[in-house]
């Protein structure tokens, strides 16, 4: 079992109720029965048993824990994990009154691959009473992951531990995501339109998005292809990128990039798998930027840092990969990702155009290097590794 960055715990010890969020495959249900103590519930509504129950007559619930609350000790706290909690918004209500009811004597750890139905629902989201987290495919903060097979196969904890059936669990994951995710939870009317923007959101992979543009192709509107990114954002697959400027009102303008949250999905979704990837391809180059990415992310949220992300691209169409910013207004770093092992300013006229106008910015440029050196234009080119280490130091 990898010890996974997210400490579930500190928040069961300190008796705070949790939304503990995470695509599917992700690794919340191990995390919860390996981190909860001895003696904790844990309902997984993925059981029709548990779901019908509970769809049925949902206060029932709340006198199955009533009851096992008066069963313990005075002064014991009882844990319960909830799976999968989207499927059955309305119990939340009765997690609401209990919280209320036990004060510090209960503490919940509500599990889903996205907040979206619940929202759509107009279910409780209990407010300031339960935090929410983020739980992401696995992190170099975790594991000592190879970066060719992340950028093949992605690091999905059931994909890169067990990776004889790889490329076959990847394919299944996208249907499995058609099916499950969308259809069934009704986030599409017409799922066939919705698979064919799939195939172009997957090609589209960091890319300005022109909604306008895209929905014609798909001979929509661009409000529906908006509401797609939307479902894939919520869902956790995608992480939106919008355009980074001084004036709040210009990044509103700028057309939005979205990544893809895992490498291996992403190329499942292009038909990609059994494709060779070359160091010097313009492909690796591109999943390279993705994962370094993705990491970036994790490391924000493991770490709780609390920056937002943005790119930047000029009217010259010279472009930096990521702003990393406190407000936005308040740029912290520019950063480039590039697969090469020696990058020079020759490679880099985004970051120096960048640096131009912003010149109190620190800027990077993480890559294959084996050892840091700075050029000529102020630009600190790091090993992707140090490159990811200094986002818990950047203030």
């Amino acid at each position: 079992m990898i010890n996974r960055a997210l400490e579930l715990a500190k928040f069961v010890d300190k008796k705070q109720s949790i939304f503990l969020f995470g695509p599917r495959g992700s690794g919340k249900t191990k995390l919860i029965e390996a981190t909860l103590p001895t003696g904790s519930v844990i309902i997984s509504l993925l059981d029709s048993e548990y779901f019908h129950r509970y769809m049925a007559e949902p206060s029932l619930f709340s006198r199955e824990i009533n009851a096992r609350i008066k069963s313990l000790g005075a002064n014991e706290t009882l844990v319960v994990a909830i799976d999968e909690v989207q499927k059955l918004p309305m119990l939340l209500d009765e997690v609401h009154l209990l919280i209320e009811k036990y004060k510090n004597r209960l503490v919940f750890v509500l599990t889903g691959s996205s907040a979206r139905k619940l929202r759509r629902s107009g279910a409780n989201l209990l407010a300031a009473r339960a935090l929410t987290t983020y739980l992401h495919p696995l992190s170099i903060l975790e594991t000592e992951l190879d970066i060719d097979t992340v950028l093949r196969i992605g690091s999905l904890p059931g994909v890169y531990l067990e990776r004889e059936f790889a490329n076959h669990r990847l394919r299944t994951y996208i249907g499995t995501y058609l099916k499950e995710e969308i259809q069934e939870e009704a986030l599409v009317r017409k799922i066939d339109r919705f698979a064919r923007f799939l195939d172009l959101a997957g090609q589209l992979n960091g890319e300005p998005v022109n909604h306008s543009k895209l929905g014609r192709s798909l001979k929509t509107t661009s409000n529906t292809v908006q509401e797609y990114f939307s479902i894939l954002v919520d869902t956790l697959l995608c992480h939106r990128l919008d355009g980074w400027s001084e004036s709040v009102k210009r990044q509103l303008l700028q057309a939005p990039k979205y990544y893809w949250f895992d490498c291996g999905v992403l190329n499942a979704l292009n038909g990609e798998l059994d494709v060779e990837l070359k160091r010097s391809s313009f492909r690796y180059g591109r999943l390279f930027e993705t994962y370094l990415t993705q990491e970036v992310i994790r490391h924000n949220d493991y770490f709780e840092r609390g920056f937002r992300f943005f790119y930047w691209r000029d009217k010259n169409g010279l472009e930096v990969d990521l702003i990393i910013a406190r407000s936005a207004s308040r740029p912290v770093a520019a950063v480039e990702f590039k697969s090469s092992s020696n990058p020079n300013d020759d490679d880099l006229d985004g970051l120096i155009a960048f640096g131009e106008d912003y010149p109190k910015t620190p800027r990077y440029c993480f890559c294959h290097t084996p050892r840091a050196y700075d050029l000529p234009s102020g630009i600190h080119v790091l090993p992707w590794r140090e490159g990811l280490a200094l986002i818990r130091t950047l203030t």
